[in-house]
This record gives structure tokens, C-alpha cells and sequence, in this order.
């Protein structure tokens, strides 16, 4: 069973990340092979300063977005009764 092994792979740096398209860009040789899952976090060498940025971007579900923008027919038009 080769390549069933955890690999930890350190100093790669998330270049960009593009939400649209769900990608992470990162500088650096990435071990495994194309299509495959990896798991990205954060260093342990040494404490997260407060005031680092959290690199998250999480674009939302379809349905999401969707329910987030009122319909024409939901919107109450006229003054208060």
C-alpha cells in the first residue's frame, strides 16, 4: 500500500486564494498526486500574534445566496396599516 503515508510539508506559502473558482494558491512544492485532498493550516512553531489575519474565504451555497435576496413578491409595498 504505497502512498498511504501523512506527508507534513513546511515554509509553503498560500500566494492567493480565489473563492470563485474554490482554489488555494501556494508557493511550493505540494506532495501527492493531481485531484488529490490536502489539508492546509496553520504553522505550530510559534505562537499567532493577535492581530494576524484569519485566511478564510468561504463562498456561500447557491441556495444560500438565493435565500439572502428578498423576492419582488415579498417586499411590502405602501406605508405602514
Amino acid at each position: 500500500h504505497m502512498g498511504q503515508t501523512r506527508v507534513t510539508t513546511q515554509n509553503l506559502v498560500v500566494v492567493r486564494t480565489d473563492t470563485e473558482r474554490g482554489l488555494i494558491l501556494i508557493r511550493g512544492a505540494v506532495p501527492g498526486s493531481k485531484g488529490t485532498w490536502i489539508t492546509v493550516r496553520d504553522a505550530v512553531k510559534h505562537a499567532i500574534p493577535a492581530n494576524a489575519p484569519k485566511p478564510a474565504a468561504i463562498r456561500p451555497a447557491a441556495n444560500q445566496a438565493a435565500a439572502a435576496e428578498p423576492a419582488a413578491a415579498d417586499v411590502a409595498e405602501g406605508g405602514n396599516e
